[in-house]
């Protein structure tokens, strides 16, 4: 059963520009070390975090909450599987959240050409 879907997209030119203003600052914010390390290693590191933070909103969106909730960004590791395939991972108040709520699963698809970057994610399980 979905319990939740949640979608986001941005420009990544934001994310150029934040990255460009506050660098490291805003790296240590959104991304999870596993993340900073697979950025360094992408053909193009800021459509790799413009992803990455599109999927962390996208999630974000699915349980419905604000930031009152003590959840923080880095709470939520956008990790790749077997094939590619990006593989959401939740810790701290996420994980708890996704417990109280009975997700069994989180599904997230993401996206980018030209501008944007793009996330669909889905929350699944038995409320």
């Amino acid at each position: 059963m979905t319990i939740g879907v949640g979608v986001d997209i941005i420009a990544i030119n934001k994310i150029r520009d934040a990255l460009e203003t506050t660098g490291k600052v805003f790296m240590n914010k959104v991304l999870t070390p596993w993340e900073q390390q697979r950025a360094e290693t992408h053909p193009d590191i800021v459509a790799y975090v413009a992803m990455t933070f599109a999927a962390k909103e996208a999630i974000f969106k699915t349980f419905g909450i604000g930031w009152h909730f003590g959840v923080q960004m880095t709470e939520i590791e956008v990790q790749e599987g077997k094939y590619g395939e990006p593989i959401p991972v939740l810790t701290g108040r996420f994980a708890e959240l996704a417990a109280e709520r009975g997700v069994s699963r989180v599904l997230l698809s993401l996206s980018y050409d030209g501008d944007y970057a793009v996330a669909v994610a889905a929350l699944s399980g038995e409320p």
